[in-house]
């Protein structure tokens, strides 16, 4: 919830922004008993909100940018093969501060 709230915020400008307000919504309002815990989004959900994601960038993108966009992402699923990113955020300062916002201290 904490990557999808901070990825569409700024994709809520212009004229496919409608497109991640919902979820937004949603994702925010939930936010609470995400980061406590006691509710987990699960796959089906991430994959849903990366499906939307990417839908309103893809809207609101020239072909050479989504070709960017494209070229980025299989570069991330390729290195995703190689390298563990649960690993690069723990040895991250910033990364490994953001994933443990809202967590509870004893995990």
């Amino acid at each position: 919830m904490k990557a999808y709230a901070l990825a569409s915020a700024p994709l809520l400008r212009g004229r496919y922004g409608p497109l991640v307000a919902g979820p937004l919504g949603a994702a925010v309002a939930i936010l609470p008993e995400d980061v406590g815990e006691r509710v987990m989004l699960g796959d089906a959900g991430a994959n849903g909100l990366g499906a939307l994601l990417g839908l309103r960038l893809a809207a609101g993108t020239s072909p050479r940018g989504r070709l960017a966009l494209l070229t980025g992402l299989a570069a991330l699923t390729a290195a995703s093969e190689v390298v563990s990113f649960s690993k690069v955020i723990a040895a991250t300062p910033g990364l490994r501060e953001l994933d443990a916002l809202g967590r509870r201290p004893d995990r």
